[in-house]
């Protein structure tokens, strides 16, 4: 990994937060002017550096954003989208899920968040399946990758990178069409503003561009390795592949899916758990 992994990284903690925020209840002047104002200008800027190809919704949500910078109008869309009953589209992604906010999907997220250390505010009301909520912790996933990978701990950041990639396809990845599909409705049938479409479906693209998988920067020829990697030279090697298996074992997170990987080898992630904990491992 280059120096330039760290920045991708951090790109794109940055575009899942903004997106939790712009996805949080609007509340106070100070909410509405970023909203109208400067949060296409912000995701623009983010779709360049990530490579999100969005431009076409970021240039609607710049012009219907703009048309909610009066007073109340910003909240008051919201609460007919997600708010006043019967609202039509539910903030709460276990409904998409499973048909409730209360059921398997908010205890598995709760115990995910915990193994991480992450716990929500206890003045926050929303259960832990609330969307602005999840894209938050997709937002902290990247944003330790980034700080591991600027640290040049290249298997500490392949492996949060991997866990949020995991993370976007067990949950978001189910959520996300259904409550694309529900806003696109709402707005169509109430004659609503579509801020919250164009912003619903840029969350989709982002969804769709992280299942596809973020290219893995190659080191030049020569390049100096951070401690604890003999490789980083073009494609992840099998070795790459049991070294992020085995940090997220040993963190107690899932890595099922690494061994989806085509040059997963059980023989090899096998031989990495016989080494244990050290800071250097053999090819």
């Amino acid at each position: 990994m280059t120096d330039t992994t760290a920045a991708d990284a951090y790109s794109r903690r940055d575009l899942w937060l903004c997106l939790a925020r712009a996805f949080s209840k609007p509340e106070g002047d100070a909410f509405r002017d970023v909203f109208t104002r400067h949060l296409a200008d912000d995701l623009k800027a983010i779709a360049e550096e990530t490579g999100l190809v969005a431009h076409e919704d970021i240039a609607a949500l710049r012009i219907d954003a703009a048309k909610l910078g009066k007073d109340l109008d910003l909240l008051l869309l919201y609460s007919k989208l997600f708010i006043a009953p019967p609202a039509p589209v539910v903030l709460n992604a276990g409904y998409y899920m499973e048909g409730g906010k209360t059921g398997h999907i908010e205890q598995d997220l709760r115990a995910h968040y915990a193994r991480h250390g992450v716990a929500k505010s206890e003045t926050m009301h929303d259960f832990h399946d609330a969307v602005p909520i999840q894209l938050e912790f997709l937002s902290f996933l990247y944003g330790r990758a980034g700080d591991y990978a600027k640290a040049g701990q290249n298997m500490e950041a392949r492996a949060y990178m991997a866990e949020a990639e995991s993370f976007i396809a067990r949950y978001p990845a189910r959520w996300c069409s259904p409550f694309l599909r529900d806003m696109d409705k709402a707005c169509t049938e109430h004659g609503l503003n579509r801020a919250y479409t164009h912003l619903a479906r840029i969350l989709w693209l982002a969804v769709e561009q992280a299942r596809a998988g973020a290219p893995i920067e190659a080191l030049p020829a020569g390049a100096d390795l951070p401690q604890g990697s003999s490789r980083g030279l073009g494609d992840v090697t099998v070795q790459d592949l049991a070294e992020v298996a085995y940090r997220l074992e040993q963190a107690g997170l899932a890595w099922d899916h690494v061994t989806a990987n085509d040059a997963w080898d059980d023989d090899v992630f096998a031989a990495r758990c016989a080494l244990g904990d050290t800071d250097r491992v053999q090819a």
